[in-house]
Formats: C-alpha cells, structure tokens, sequence
C-alpha cells in the first residue's frame, strides 16, 4: 500500500523513529504532548507549522529539514558510548529513549554517532574528547588503512585505534604505542572528526 502522506508526515515519523521511539504514543507520552494531536500531525492529518519549533526540538532535527526536507536533517548527534582502557568501545542503552548528544559538525552524514574517549588510549592529549564517525558498520576497505576507525573485530570487540595492515589480519595502533597485531576485523568506520568536550 503507498503512502501518500504529505512528505512533512513521513519526516516527522522518521524524525520519531531516529530518536528511538517505537510508537507515535511513546513519543507524546515522553514529551507531555497531547497524542490525538501529535498523532493527527504524524497521519498528515493536519499540518504542524506551529509545534515545528518544539518537535523539531525535541527530535534533535533541523526545523528546515523537517519543514522542508533541506538542510542537514539533524542539528546534534547522540553519544553512544565510551571508549575506555585500551581503546574498548562501551556502547551504553538510553533512558528512555534519552542520549547525551553534541553539535553535528557541518556536512557529517546523518547516521553520524560520537563516543566519548576517557583514558590515554588515543594519547593523553584526548582524554575526554569525542570521536564522531558514521554508524554503518561495513566491511573493512583499503580506503581505512592507516585511518583512525572505529572497528569491530572477530572476537566481539569494538575499538578506536589507529589500522595498518599487517602479515595475517590488520594491526591495531594506540596513541600510546601499543600495537596489537594480526587482528581479524569484521567491520570498521572511519573517524570522521575529534572535538573536545565542551
């Protein structure tokens, strides 16, 4: 069956569903709005020009994107986790559907996620920093060597290190020095930008 919603609607849904809300209900329920209405909008029912400034607010997305389709669809991105001891990569589950989130840097892609560092790993210089990369977890690419990536290795480990080839897998870099060698890598993801907190 189409969806002939007008294209503000479907964005709206999808403004919803980024944010992590499984239903029209959970996300009226969470704010305090009121669910006829929110849901009215959300069926294209009617027209939402009015509460933009608050949903676009309270979906971390652009107002222009939401109204328009134009512009970077989201204006923050989520923090999904830490990165800790030796690069480890702690992936932590919302409250509620709730993230701590930063500014989106100007042209990252919309599937663009950061973990904060905490500890030495990538150097002292960044402890407390975030590495911002875009959360698509593909097969590893020639165009990832010598890159600083996010990884995910064959034993179940997610990593921040730098990668290099090595004779039977990749070697995996630390800021620090430390190299772990031939590791088998199932996914990676470039860092796309680092920034201090605050």
């Amino acid at each position: 069956m189409s969806d002939d919603r007008p294209e503000t609607a479907k964005r709206l849904e999808e403004a919803r569903k980024l944010r992590r809300f499984a239903s029209a209900r959970a996300a009226a329920d969470f704010f305090g709005w009121k669910y006829d209405t929110y849901i009215q909008h959300e069926r294209g029912e009617r027209g939402f020009n009015k509460a933009s400034d608050k949903y676009a607010k309270a979906f971390r997305v652009s107002k222009a994107w939401l109204l328009t389709g134009e512009g970077p669809q989201s204006v923050e991105v989520e923090v999904v986790g830490v990165a800790g001891a030796g690069g480890d990569v702690a992936y932590d589950t919302p409250i509620d559907g709730e993230r701590d989130t930063i500014p989106r840097p100007y042209g990252a892609p919309d599937d663009t996620v950061a973990v904060e560092i905490r500890g030495h790993s990538l150097g002292p210089g960044f402890d407390g920093w975030y590495a911002l990369y875009a959360d698509r977890r593909e097969p590893f690419g020639p165009d990832l060597l010598n890159q600083l990536c996010i990884v995910g290795t064959e034993d179940g480990r997610t990593l921040v290190k730098w990668v290099r080839r090595g004779r039977k897998g990749f070697n995996l870099i630390s800021g620090n020095g430390a190299i772990e060698e031939d590791v088998k890598l199932v996914w990676a993801a470039k860092v796309i930008d680092l920034r201090p907190k605050g």
